[in-house]
């Protein structure tokens, strides 16, 4: 039996390769046999990632057809994995900035507004701790602490509805504010804003809903400004070579 990061190596290569369109939606994949030879394992590894890769709604498989790429829409768009593989240019990045930051506005201004209105006095003390101790963090404790914050006024919101799309925001977030640190455009890396994430929270302790969902909007166009400036620069100047690019910060 393979080890398991064989099989995981081959989720990450064949996910990849599809996911950049190596292979088209609804096109047929080739042989399990000319599949093992071209990742370079054997079959039953490879039956293990397709799996994998079905799990992820990449791959359809079936006794009568053999195994499909699966097209686009039956994809998981929140699979971290998925997500990742999409993000490989300024202009990917600034496709899923602007996806992320269009979502964020449908959720989380109304949450935010809930939570000003609905929260106890110990989640609005919990909500302006994480707030506080945002500021002079490391770049990965500022992340963790970020999203932290963000979960904290989706539960506090009180709505079970709300709660369920919790992990997907987590994902959303957690991909975002990583691939912020790929990027080499300095002033558009990862930013935790100790600022507003307190202003939020002080309206949230302050029991402002309206406030509150204004604070929210203003914090989601931040992304969207972001993806309008990548976009720009993917035009006006070209995605170097990747051994001339610049160390990520």
């Amino acid at each position: 039996m393979l080890p398991k990061g064989v099989i995981m190596d081959t989720v990450e290569r064949f996910g990849r390769s599809i996911v950049e369109g190596d292979w088209q939606p609804g096109e047929q994949l080739p042989l399990e046999s000319e599949l093992a030879s071209r990742f370079g394992i054997g079959r039953n590894a490879l039956r293990e990632a397709v799996k994998v890769l079905a799990g992820k709604g990449l791959i359809r498989t079936a006794r009568r057809y053999g195994s499909r790429v699966a097209m686009k829409e039956e994809w998981n768009g929140l699979d971290a994995d998925i997500i990742r593989w999409k993000l490989k240019d300024r202009k990917s990045h600034a496709m899923f900035r602007r996806e992320v930051a269009q979502l964020r506005e449908l959720i989380e201004p109304g949450a935010a507004s809930m939570a000003a209105r609905n929260a106890t006095a110990e989640e609005k003390q919990h909500i302006h701790a994480l707030a506080m101790a945002m500021q002079n963090l490391p770049t990965a404790a500022a992340i963790e602490q970020d999203i932290a914050f963000h979960l904290a006024v989706l539960r506090a919101s009180h709505n079970s509805l709300l709660l369920g799309i919790g992990r997907s925001l987590e994902i959303m977030l957690r991909t975002l504010f990583t691939a912020d640190l790929t990027l080499h455009d300095r002033d558009l890396v990862y930013d935790p804003n100790p600022i507003i994430h307190l202003a939020l929270a002080n309206a949230i302790m302050g029991g402002f809903a309206d406030e509150a969902r204004h604070i929210a909007m203003a914090m989601i166009a931040r992304g969207a400004e972001g993806a309008d400036r990548l976009d720009h620069r993917s035009i006006a100047a070209p995605e170097p070579p990747a051994g001339d690019q610049p160390n990520s910060i």
